[in-house]
């Protein structure tokens, strides 16, 4: 009976129906399990080995600045696919701390006290810890406390992030690790403590949601001097990018570079020896791309760092490019209107119809 059914179809339905349920197989799992099997290895060859995981400019999407109709289905999707894409890197990198670089949330800032717990619940079903085990390190951004533009930064809205997300200032990994959390907005730092010289001093990592090396101002050499970190790791301009100098060129202007943008070499490791850049005194940063498609990037992934040794490894794991999904099925919707244009003209065959037939008088007129 079923198999007579579909026979009866119109030829229309045949064709696009299989077409249409391929794309939604393509697009919402294989295309994940194809990225997944492009990204990089990074094996440990020590056993002082940490494995790092950035997310950089999430930014859920909040409910008072999009005010269209779609708002619901666009929140959605990208919490969806934010969630997808996070559970994939999460399977492959295995990591040991995971790092979140600001930008939490769009609306953060100005959400009230509601909203905030909302979004909160949202972000953390987005962005769930994988193990017990597993360390949660978060900074603050500017869309979650302020600071952009003109906006001001509001004590409340720093403590209200500070309580929800239990940011911290410093964390020390093992004895080989110490990140640091240097909030570039505020211009704010954490306190530095002596290092002891007795025992092997931990490599600094510094985490900022806005870049440090980009501008050459007192904060930026108060960073460098009080911290004198091994490797810098910031996002907010959601584009993969690097940059290695001395500080003695930093008032020439930091040189970033695009890293692993190419088709060539999108999933290439670099690789650096901490105790060389420790001792030429030069400075490495990297940008983490952003890993929300609503930010308007085409080319969206996480950062995945390896400390390994006296070893820094990175990569972006990039994941699909969701727009270029959403328009294929912009285009399937189509040939669907049309048709069911077609089929609701022959149901109500209305006078105003395009599709009905009108009947019409072509007898002459009369003559005056």
């Amino acid at each position: 009976m079923m198999k007579r059914s579909i026979c009866r179809l119109p030829l229309f339905w045949k064709i696009y129906l299989p077409t249409l349920a391929t794309l939604i197989v393509y697009n919402e799992y294989l295309i994940h399990i194809y990225h997944s099997f492009q990204w990089a290895e990074l094996q440990c060859e020590t056993d002082s080995c940490i494995k790092m995981l950035l997310v950089a400019d999430p930014q859920i999407l909040g409910n008072t600045f999009d005010t269209k109709l779609y708002w619901p289905l666009a929140n959605f999707d990208s919490d969806r696919h934010l969630k997808r894409t996070y559970k994939s890197v999460v399977q492959h990198a295995a990591p040991d701390v995971i790092c979140f670089l600001g930008d939490l949330m769009d609306e953060g800032s100005v959400a009230n006290d509601d909203q905030f717990a909302a979004y909160f619940t949202r972000f953390v079903n987005i962005f769930s810890q994988p193990t017990a085990n597993t360390i949660m390190f978060y900074i603050p951004g500017d869309n979650d406390i302020g600071g952009e533009g003109l906006e001001t930064i509001k004590s409340d809205r720093v403590l209200r992030f500070k309580q929800y997300f239990n940011e911290q200032d410093e964390l020390t990994i093992d004895p080989m690790l110490r990140i640091l959390n240097v909030n570039r907005i505020s211009m704010t730092l954490p306190m530095n403590s002596a290092p002891s010289t007795e025992e092997p001093q931990p490599y600094t990592v510094l985490l900022s949601h806005m870049p440090i090396l980009r501008w050459s101002d007192p904060f930026t050499y108060k960073v460098i001097d009080d911290f004198q970190p091994n490797v810098i790791f910031s996002a907010h301009e959601h584009k993969s990018r690097h940059v290695k100098t001395h500080r003695n060129q930093l008032t020439q202007g930091a040189p970033f570079e695009p890293l692993n943008t190419e088709r060539s070499n999108r999933h290439e490791v670099v690789e650096f020896d901490l105790n060389y850049l420790k001792d030429t005194r030069e400075l490495l940063e990297f940008i983490v791309p952003t890993c929300s498609y609503r930010m308007g990037e085409m080319k969206i992934g996480y950062g995945y760092a390896m400390f390994d040794g006296d070893k820094l490894r990175y990569t972006v794991l990039w994941t699909s490019q969701r727009f270029y999904q959403l328009a294929v099925y912009s285009m399937m919707l189509i040939p669907l209107k049309l048709v069911c244009g077609q089929l609701w003209c022959g149901v109500l065959k209305r006078y105003w119809c395009c599709c009905r037939k009108r009947n019409r008088n072509y007898l002459p007129l009369p003559l005056a």
